[in-house]
């Protein structure tokens, strides 16, 4: 080969030389930067994943809290539906308790007005007022089979209950008669048949023997 010509060819290969060299280097520092990154991306996935697991006992423990809560809520649901039927049962038997109280009041009340009766009794004012007591009472037929005796003391605490005078008067064989003071007149009564008769006449007495004011 011609000296000339082989000195160009030389200085082409060692320029190419030079270019492809500079090239390799860049390819290679190219190279471990993508290395590194691949390293640094390595570490990220790996956080990444550390995370995740992380995030998995999150959710975990997060639906084991929601199973409880919600079996706190069944329970307190529960409770208050107790309570509620508890309350009303409280309510009812208070309303059952004010409904014993008014009554046992009108029977208190009804208990006093007859005390108060019993207290301060007074004789018949007329004869249709005494027929008409006697018309209205049992004894006769309540205690039908008791002496006579008897019936007059049971009729007797019978008028007394309702406010009227009608003293017994036992004979000395047993029989037995009630008495009527009824203005001037007095009369008997048969405590058998609620039959009355006229005995006599009489001073007028006080309607009230022993007036309470």
């Amino acid at each position: 080969m011609n000296k000339w010509l082989a000195i160009p060819v030389i200085a082409v290969l060692v320029v190419g030389l030079i270019v492809g060299g500079y090239f390799l280097s860049r390819q290679a520092a190219k190279l471990g930067e993508a290395e590194s990154e691949i390293v640094a991306l390595e570490g990220d996935v790996s956080a990444l994943e550390v995370n995740v697991t992380t995030l998995a006992g999150d959710i975990t423990a997060l639906a084991g809290n929601v199973s409880t809560l919600e079996t706190e809520l069944a329970e307190s649901a529960a409770t208050a539906a107790t309570l509620a039927a508890d309350l009303g049962t409280a309510n009812s038997t208070v309303s059952n308790l004010r409904s014993d109280l008014s009554t046992q009041q009108m029977i208190n009340l009804s208990l006093s007005s007859g005390l108060k009766m019993v207290k301060d009794p007074r004789h018949f004012s007329s004869l249709t007022e005494l027929t008409d007591w006697l018309h209205d009472d049992d004894t006769d037929t309540r205690y039908a089979s008791d002496t006579m005796a008897e019936k007059a003391c049971i009729l007797q605490v019978s008028a007394l209950r309702d406010g009227y005078l009608l003293p017994a008067f036992i004979f000395e064989d047993g029989d037995g008669r009630n008495l009527a003071a009824i203005e001037d007149e007095l009369w008997g009564v048969r405590p058998d048949d609620d039959d009355t008769y006229f005995i006599t006449y009489i001073e007028p007495l006080p309607s009230r023997p022993l007036p309470l004011d």
